[in-house]
């Protein structure tokens, strides 16, 4: 792809064609990628991983609900760099 926007290559390794997106499908891609980056480097701690994302730990759990976000996928403690 011809994007060198860090936002575009969220989006391009999604899968997800960004042509076609809404605003609304392009944002949730990009959140859900951040969430789960961060929920990384924080090995599944949520209250840890909201703070660092600047809100609240029932907002954090409502993105994850909205976003599709499983629980058991948050808790990896999988070491691996991220």
């Amino acid at each position: 792809h011809s994007c060198h926007d860090p936002c575009c290559e969220v989006i391009h390794e999604s899968g997800a064609q960004p042509s076609t997106l809404t605003l609304r499908e392009w944002l949730d891609v990009a959140e859900a990628s951040r969430i789960r980056q961060i929920l990384r480097e924080c090995r599944g701690n949520r209250s840890a991983a909201a703070r660092k994302l600047g809100i609240g730990r029932r907002t954090l759990y409502s993105k994850m609900e909205r976003l599709q976000i499983a629980q058991h996928v948050a808790r990896n403690k999988d070491p691996s760099p991220v």
